[in-house]
């Protein structure tokens, strides 16, 4: 597919010893230069920013699928072009790193640029479009019935890319056959938000995957779940999804997500 000689593009692929010091902790930024499009965005140290290009060069040293980004690195340089790339930031600690991360990408979504092709979102998004902050009134999650099983998805990225809050939410998942049973519900989150709520009416086959089929639930959405969400927030940024059971009390337990299965907790209510 591309007929590249190894080594030719993007000739430089380490920082010297001062550089290294001088930058330490960075947000990095790769360009496309026949659009002057950022398509995506990193965090790092050291040579971090170089390794894509080796990853795009083994890639075709073994013919081996590749990500979007890959693809996009070795398009341009099939077009005899060099990658732009520069450092967005500089000097960061662990904490505002991440934010610059996450609100890089978040802003160049919302621009003429476009998505960039970022696998998941920064591990700091908090973007809030004028929609989101109407969003904040919403009220904590707390079902006044009881609900075995209640399917809890990230769809932030999938609404970015213009999907709408049902099929985002019902998109194919791996879904294990001991989850699958019935009555269960599904909600779609976007900043701990419940965008989508339904009951799911079946399940699909989907290759290995599954997606459900289902009609509205209007009391799980609009809910705050920022509460469930922060006691495995590690394994929810991941982009995993969780399955929560509610007693109906005031009390829920966390069947899928993080090892913290079968323990109740007190909903913040």
């Amino acid at each position: 597919m591309f007929d590249i000689e190894l080594g030719s593009f993007n000739q430089k692929r380490s920082f010297d010893t001062l550089e290294k010091q001088k930058l330490g902790k960075y947000v990095y930024a790769l360009r496309d230069p026949r659009d002057n499009k950022v398509f995506y965005i990193g965090q790092g140290e050291n040579d971090r920013i170089f390794d894509h290009f080796k990853e795009a060069e083994k890639c075709l040293i073994n013919k081996s699928n590749s990500s979007s980004k890959v693809i996009r690195i070795l398009d341009i340089w099939n077009n005899d072009e060099d990658v732009d790339w520069f450092i967005v930031a500089h000097g960061l600690n662990n904490d505002s790193i991440d934010y610059v991360e996450s609100s890089s990408i978040d802003l160049l979504s919302l621009s003429q640029n476009g998505s960039t092709l970022n696998d998941n979102l920064g591990p700091k998004s908090s973007i809030l479009t004028q929609d989101d902050l109407n969003l904040l009134q919403a009220k904590p999650i707390n079902p006044s019935v009881q609900m075995a099983r209640v399917f809890i998805f990230p769809i932030q990225k999938a609404l970015a890319d213009g999907i709408g809050p049902y099929d985002a939410t019902r998109m194919i998942w791996n879904v294990k056959q001991k989850y699958q049973e019935l009555p269960a519900y599904a909600v779609g989150l976007k900043n701990g938000i419940s965008i989508g709520g339904y009951s799911i009416s079946r399940w699909k086959n989907h290759n290995d995957k599954l997606e459900f089929e289902g009609v509205e639930y209007q009391d799980l959405i609009n809910k705050n779940w920022t509460s469930i969400i922060n006691k495995v927030k590690g394994y929810w940024q991941r982009g995993n999804y969780l399955i929560v059971e509610f007693d109906g009390n005031c009390n829920y337990k966390i069947i899928r997500g993080g090892g913290r299965n079968n323990q109740w907790n007190r909903l913040e209510v």
